[in-house]
């Protein structure tokens, strides 16, 4: 299985190598690792060193060659069973109404698949991790691909206050999103080192805004955005792991309060992180994506279940699930165990179908949707 695995991964990397020789636009996805300026800046943070960004030491994600093809032929060799929906997902598809009134003075949320939403928070306009790409992958023609189409076009999306990125995997920063997105958005707020992602892109220096673990910016007068830690890693390419920072922000209005998981693994930070920023209004907390392979940098449900506890959540919204399979559960097994945990924990959460709009205090009742995919 080990040689088979290895036999697979050499396919892929020539297969891609070829996409990105021959295609300017290929070799683009990748990005573009930080220049010297910018390592000059890296030195400075407490999570740079030995010329890459490090956790704070409860998982480095230090895994040799044969861990990753493990992880690989598991991938091809695994029954694929319910790992991808068997039946059209059902979604909503607003159109323009994301446009047509204006934003939310209070909280609006609009799910948009995997974690990516539409945030109305106080006037502003915000767009977290745009995915809206066939494919999380390099290539358009291979990679992990959508159970459902994006609720939303590009075009039907209303000029932005900002967009935010957490991390620089494909299925977070995606190349053609933000080169459509880019003209309509003010600004770009993302960790230390994905700037330099978007600069290749085209994108206007003088819309990035870099922050470091725990470093604010304002967004306007009266709304600020920290970036706080997670533990996770980050990369585009064999040789850039960990090159640029990941992180999970908190957006914070005068009034209400959001925080936003991007990927992350459980640790104690959580807590920390609820004590100078929380409590928070909505926790946009990631549920999908675990295994037993990865276990400290995804969490499962129940840990997710946890740490919005932890960080002062008071209305829980899943992410990242029920759009692309990137690991070996079945598909709707997130938002199963989410729900069960989140009764017994008598926790008011809300699991909206792509495309579907959240407020408070008028939340939907939780329909179990994913159980009637058989």
């Amino acid at each position: 299985m080990l040689k088979k695995a290895g036999l697979l991964l050499t396919a892929l990397i020539f297969a891609v190598t070829l996409a990105t020789v021959i295609s300017t636009e290929g070799l683009a996805t990748f990005g573009r690792t930080p220049d010297t300026q910018q390592l000059e800046k890296h030195i400075h943070s407490s999570r740079y060193h030995l010329g890459r960004f490090h956790n704070t030491g409860e998982d480095e994600m230090v895994h040799g060659a044969g861990h990753f093809f493990r992880i690989l032929g598991k991938f091809y060799n695994q029954p694929a069973g319910n790992g991808e929906p068997v039946k059209p997902l059902p979604i909503h598809k607003p159109g323009k109404e994301l446009s047509d009134h204006p934003a939310s003075q209070s909280v609006r949320i609009t799910w948009l698949g995997h974690a990516a939403l539409f945030i109305e928070i106080e006037g502003a306009r915000i767009l977290t991790d745009p995915m809206f790409s066939e494919r999380a992958s390099p290539v358009q023609w291979m990679g992990p691909k959508r159970f459902h189409p994006v609720p939303v076009e590009i075009d039907d999306i209303p000029q932005l206050d900002a967009i935010i990125i957490s991390h620089d995997h494909y299925d977070h920063l995606d190349y053609h999103s933000i080169r459509k997105l880019a003209p309509k958005t003010k600004r770009f707020f993302v960790p230390l080192g994905v700037g330099d992602h978007l600069k290749s892109w085209g994108v206007e220096p003088a819309k990035i805004t870099e922050l470091d673990w725990w470093q604010e910016a304002k967004l306007n007068d009266h709304i600020r955005l920290a970036a706080t830690p997670a533990q996770h890693f980050s990369g585009r390419g064999l040789f850039s792991r960990n090159t640029t920072l990941w992180a999970s922000w908190a957006i914070l209005g005068e009034e209400k309060k959001i925080y936003f998981s991007g990927d992350t693994g459980m640790f104690s930070t959580f807590k920390e992180i609820g004590k100078r920023y929380g409590p928070f209004d909505f926790t946009l907390m990631h549920i999908g994506a675990y295994a037993d392979e990865w276990p400290k940098v995804h969490m499962t449900p129940e840990e997710a279940v946890q740490a919005h506890i932890d960080i002062g959540g008071k209305i829980f919204v899943p992410i990242h699930w029920g759009t692309f399979r990137l690991a070996f559960h079945d598909w709707n097994d997130p938002a199963e165990r989410l729900h069960r945990e989140a009764q017994r924990k008598h926790l008011r959460y809300v699991i909206p179908i792509a495309g579907e709009s959240i407020s408070n205090p008028q939340l939907p009742p939780v329909r179990t949707w994913w159980r009637e995919d058989s």
